[in-house]
């Protein structure tokens, strides 16, 4: 798992990183400065981002039930 972090502000949320857009879409949407966000392997002790990680909960739990 890879995250999208914003390195400058120390309280901003780990977004789940998808090779091109995060889970909650707002990095494609434009809901954020992408100049300002990096990709790390780690969250850096940072929470994630909640819709991320309801997505990634939805991704995951429909590959569960349906193989």
């Amino acid at each position: 798992m890879k995250y999208l972090i914003n390195l400058n502000k120390q309280k901003s949320r780990a977004h789940l990183w998808d090779y091109g857009d995060t889970y909650c879409k707002m990095y494609s949407t434009g809901g954020m400065r992408k100049k300002k966000y990096a990709v790390h392997d780690s969250t850096n002790n940072r929470e994630i981002c909640l819709m991320c990680q309801n997505v990634w909960n939805e991704i995951h739990q429909y590959k569960e039930q349906n193989g």
